[in-house]
C-alpha cells in the first residue's frame, strides 16, 4: 500500500465528505480512492480507444489499394539487387 495526501480548503473537504456520506461510503478515504480509480479508468478508456469516426477513417484508408510511386519501385529494385549481390 502507498499513501496519498492532498491539501484542500475546508469547504472542499466538507463537500467531499458530504458526497461520501450521500453515496454510502464508510469514510472519506474510501470515497476518494474509489472515485479516483473509477475516474482514472474512464479517462484511460476514453483516450486509448478509437472513436467510431476514427475506426471508419482507418477502414477507409486500409480499403484503398496502395499505389507505389515509380521512384519507390526503382529504389526497391535497386536495394533488392544490392542485397542479392552482397550474398
Amino acid at each position: 500500500m502507498v499513501r496519498f495526501d492532498a491539501k484542500m480548503t475546508p469547504a472542499h473537504k466538507e463537500l467531499i465528505e458530504r458526497a461520501a456520506r450521500v453515496k454510502g461510503f464508510k469514510n472519506l478515504t474510501e470515497y476518494v480512492v474509489t472515485t479516483m480509480i473509477e475516474q482514472s479508468v474512464k479517462a484511460i478508456e476514453r483516450y486509448e480507444t478509437y472513436s467510431v469516426d476514427d475506426r471508419a477513417r482507418i477502414m477507409e484508408v486500409l480499403s484503398k489499394p496502395t499505389v507505389l510511386s515509380t521512384s519507390f519501385l526503382k529504389s526497391s529494385r535497386k536495394r533488392s539487387q544490392s542485397l542479392k549481390d552482397a550474398i
